[in-house]
């Protein structure tokens, strides 16, 4: 059977010595981004707020295009709600979408966990264990508008040791989402120092290399959580 033959021209001889990456800063788009969506996670900027590109572009000294497309983008999270008749406006969660939400990480989370622990058996986790005492200092000191951000890394530590780039890439496109809707649970109904505790249990389990047993505590983690928020949306009606 003849070999396959690939294209070679034009690309950097090896024997030349690594390419440096290129760096190039921030474009306006991300800079905007970044801050509508810092805004929207800390609950600057609540569910049903309108966002309107002439006072946007004003506030951050850009024109409109770049605003127009880091909007774009945060729709493409489930940030941001674009709507024909009524504009662009901070998401409204609701029921459906928490049962949506956190029946997709259900289906996916616990098996990447329970797949990094038996790939890596009783190992440390530096980057989780850092996120975890971030967040109980968040909490210890009554500043809990990041910490949603910490809790996503502390899951996120975990998920993507399972070395699955299909897993990672889905469960990753859930992170923003997550993370906002969380937020806003904690700010109807504080659950996080229970959470906190969930968190202990499952690193405690995946750095002794207990498969099974972080595949049931990160399950049980995400279930709990979706009663908690349907339950604290329910309330806010």
């Amino acid at each position: 059977m003849p070999s396959i033959q690939y294209e070679t021209s034009g690309t950097p001889n090896p024997s030349a010595g690594a390419l440096p990456p290129l760096r190039q800063p921030a474009s306006r788009t991300d800079r905007v981004r970044d801050a509508l969506r810092q805004a929207i996670l800390d609950g600057a900027l609540p569910p049903g707020r309108a966002l309107v590109e002439r006072e946007l572009a004003e506030l951050y000294g850009v024109s409109k295009t770049p605003v127009r497309e880091a909007l774009k983008q945060l729709q493409s999270t489930g940030l941001v709600e674009i709507n024909a008749y009524q504009g662009v406006s901070v998401r409204r969660p609701d029921d459906k979408l928490v049962r949506e939400l956190y029946t997709a990480r259900c289906a996916a989370e616990p098996d990447a966990v329970r797949l990094a622990a038996e790939l890596h058996g009783a190992v440390a986790y530096p980057g989780a264990r850092r996120a975890l005492d971030e967040a109980a200092a968040l909490i210890g000191s009554g500043e809990t508008q990041g910490l949603g951000i910490a809790n996503r890394r502390f899951h996120r530590e975990l998920y993507t040791a399972c070395d699955n780039s299909f897993l990672c890439g889905f469960l990753d496109q859930l992170q923003d989402l997550t993370a906002f809707v969380a937020g806003l649970g904690w700010r109807l109904r504080a659950t996080f120092e229970e959470e906190a505790a969930e968190h202990t249990a499952i690193l405690e389990a995946m750095e002794h290399g207990d498969a099974e047993r972080a595949e049931q505590l990160t399950r049980a983690h995400i279930r709990k959580a979706r009663r908690t928020l349907s339950d604290a949306l329910g309330d806010d009606k």
